[in-house]
């Protein structure tokens, strides 16, 4: 039987630093079917709000994905707090989602909206970021805030993604690619998974159902960015990347049409032209590694937290 559990935590990490921290997930059991022989647990949807104890809260950082720690924070929740902002964690049941289906869509945004209603905060004054998929969602969930199936119109005034993946056609391609060429295992697992995943969920290749692909892009080189960019228009967006080609080519046998990057800069590229002036590519250089200590470019770590924060606060005048 599935049942929702609310929690609600006042926790004090720091002298200085007084937060609340709410919890709230509908427990879930199943497995969520990915490709032919693979699956993954579903996790519990709903969220997470790390939010100042008392005070204004001025504005919203959104991640669609699950952090259920109520008890240790970070760098990033640390400088949110300590400059009245909040920070959501909201996810539904799969760790991986896509936003194939638009009720997807409506659930993360009744969890905007939820947080948004207990801390009062300005509905305009919401960040929306995301590492890889979750930087797609990011933008997905931008352009599904604008349309006639969404309930609360909760458009983001700035969003900030890393190394997502935005063009679905050159991405299905460069799986299919990594699942053929098996020079790395995971490279080669994710490739088979990932184009699986996109045909069963598309109708089949992009060969097959060129439209479907054009229209779930975000962005869409072949369509002068595609039905989707026009939404991004008035939105602050950074496109952080670091293009190490090299280390790609000697670790995953992947060049610049397998890289994220080449989307990411034609996103802003495409958004700059259009007038968007707030649209900036970030490049870093040897910043990316894993929480292991390992190299590897295609990581959150590029991001300089406390300064794409003070971004944000220009943005919505707080600094």
């Amino acid at each position: 039987m599935k049942k929702i559990l609310f929690i609600f935590l006042m926790i004090n990490c720091f002298p200085s630093l007084a937060q609340q921290v709410i919890n709230v997930e509908e427990k879930v059991e199943g497995n969520i079917h990915l490709a032919e022989g693979i699956s993954i647990p579903k996790i519990n949807p709903g969220y997470t709000l790390w939010a100042p104890e008392t005070g204004e809260v001025k504005g919203l950082i959104v991640f669609t994905r699950s952090r259920r720690d109520t008890i240790n924070s970070d760098v990033l929740i640390d400088e949110a707090l300590k400059n009245h902002l909040a920070v959501l964690y909201a996810t539904t049941d799969n760790r991986l989602e896509f936003f194939f289906e638009t009720s997807r869509m409506q659930e993360i945004e009744k969890y905007i909206f939820q947080a948004v209603s207990q801390l009062d905060i300005p509905k305009q004054n919401i960040l929306f970021c995301g590492m890889s998929l979750e930087g797609t969602r990011a933008l997905k969930l931008a352009t599904f805030s604008q349309s006639e199936v969404a309930k609360y119109h909760l458009k983001p005034m700035a969003i900030a993604i890393c190394d997502a993946p935005l063009d679905m056609i050159r991405f299905h391609k460069e799986m299919v690619k990594a699942k053929t060429l098996e020079f790395h295992a995971s490279a080669t697992n994710e490739g088979y998974w990932v184009s699986s995943y996109l045909e069963k969920n598309l109708g089949g290749t992009p060969e097959d159902n060129l439209e479907a692909y054009i229209q779930y892009s975000p962005y869409n080189y072949l369509n002068d960015g595609g039905p989707n960019v026009e939404a991004l228009s008035e939105i602050s967006i950074r496109a952080y990347t670091e293009p190490d080609v090299q280390w790609w080519m000697e670790t995953r046998r992947k060049d610049y049409y397998a890289m994220n990057s080449i989307d990411l800069a034609a996103l802003i590229n495409t958004l700059n032209i259009k007038g968007n002036s707030n649209a900036e590519l970030i490049l870093t250089e040897n910043k990316g590694y894993l929480w292991d200590g390992r190299r590897h470019p295609h990581s959150w770590s590029i991001v300089d937290e406390p300064e794409m924060i003070q971004w944000f606060l220009k943005l919505i005048g707080e600094k």
